[in-house]
């Protein structure tokens, strides 16, 4: 969490004078001097847009220094969209740190390329397994589309630092330490911009002590931990890939989906779910159907903010997925999608609930006609 810079020195102050009663705690009538015009910028964090609008306007703004959490079922495309959200910050010159404990450089790499191929020119071009594969002959008009999308990946990609799965990455103690040390020299170099990390994805992480006779559980929330622990003591912003259980696979997402995934539900500031549109809808004649929804193109995907630490959680955010051309976008409109009980009580008393921004309450807004 935030440090008050004001309330420490305070604090530290009035220590050195041997003053117990800040040694127990620190009054709240003296952090309420940090809400001042002066002193407010002090207290405040800058947000950064993943350049998804309705999903930043969601997160009040969009990423913060805090632990994210993105769960979808294997193959529904969570790593891509966290590869689209680090490029987009990177293109605007924000540091971005992507652990791939799964995928290799290679492939990262040729999805970006289509990604902004599919972006430059409205239309599937050539995708990511067409420039893996060693037998493909590619004519002069798709050379040119190659190299135009190369030149912005060049230029775009230039703040987006990737770390492959090897002997130096495999637990979360050598992540600490690669953050540590891009911190330090970025610090160092002038940088003062908010860093984003990724981690791709949690349940790949080995323990920390291989000798010591873990479950997964218990691997999961003690990485899970470390992770809250890098968050606060290096200031970042961590956007974690998960996996979902099991028993989740056929049914719309909850936080009952990470259950098996230990302690993520109480740690992380901001939880996102990702699913097809309409599972819930589980009877009749236009009950959900995987089949058609895989079939699709675009695919019609929804976020849900399924926690929200600072703000209002059960939010739905739609997403169009072009899975060939690894291309996420919100379609034309888009708009959150309230939860049920939000709008019931919009309803019934003509208002919006009170919501929640940066731990403050905001007065309940009285519709007008």
């Amino acid at each position: 969490m935030l440090l008050f810079k004001g309330a420490m020195d305070m604090a530290k102050t009035e220590l050195e004078h041997g003053d117990e009663r800040a040694a127990a705690g620190q009054p709240l009538s003296d952090c309420a001097a940090l809400f001042t015009r002066e002193e407010i910028g002090t207290v405040s964090a800058e947000r950064v847009p993943t350049g998804f609008p309705t999903l930043d306007r969601s997160l009040n703004g969009g990423l913060f220094n805090g632990l994210f959490v993105l769960g979808a079922v294997p193959g529904l495309g969570k790593s891509t969209l966290a590869l689209q959200i680090a490029y987009n910050l990177s293109g605007r010159g924000y540091p971005v740190l992507y652990f791939a404990l799964e995928m290799n450089r290679a492939w990262i790499t040729a999805k970006a390329l289509c990604r902004t191929d599919f972006a430059l020119h409205r239309q599937p071009g050539f995708q990511a397994a067409d420039l893996l594969s060693m037998g493909k002959h590619f004519t002069d008009g798709e050379w040119e589309r190659i190299n135009q999308a190369r030149e912005l990946v060049e230029r775009d990609g230039r703040n987006l630092y990737l770390y492959e799965q090897g002997p130096d990455l495999t637990n979360i103690g050598q992540i600490r330490r690669h953050i540590q040390q891009f911190r330090e020299q970025y610090r160092a170099a002038g940088g003062t911009r908010p860093i984003l990390v990724v981690v791709d994805y949690l349940q790949i992480l080995t323990p920390r002590d291989t000798s010591l006779k873990f479950s997964d559980k218990q691997i999961v929330d003690d990485n899970v931990r470390e992770l809250c622990a890098i968050r606060d003591q290096e200031q970042v912003m961590i956007l974690l890939i998960s996996a979902l259980n099991r028993f989740s696979y056929n049914r719309e997402i909850s936080l009952e989906s990470f259950k098996e995934s230990g302690s993520i539900e109480y740690s992380a500031d901001v939880i996102l779910g990702m699913q097809y549109q309409g599972m819930e809808r589980t009877r009749g004649k236009n009950a959900f159907s995987l089949e058609e929804a895989k079939a699709r193109n675009p695919r019609k995907l929804e976020l849900t903010l399924l926690k929200m630490r600072y703000g209002q959680d059960g939010v739905r955010i739609p997403l169009e997925f072009y899975s060939g051309s690894s291309y996420f976008r919100e379609p034309e409109g888009a708009e959150q999608v309230q939860p049920a009980r939000v709008q019931a009580l919009r309803e019934k008393f003509g208002a919006w609930p009170v919501q929640y921004h940066d731990g403050f309450h905001q007065k309940a807004r009285r519709l007008r006609g």
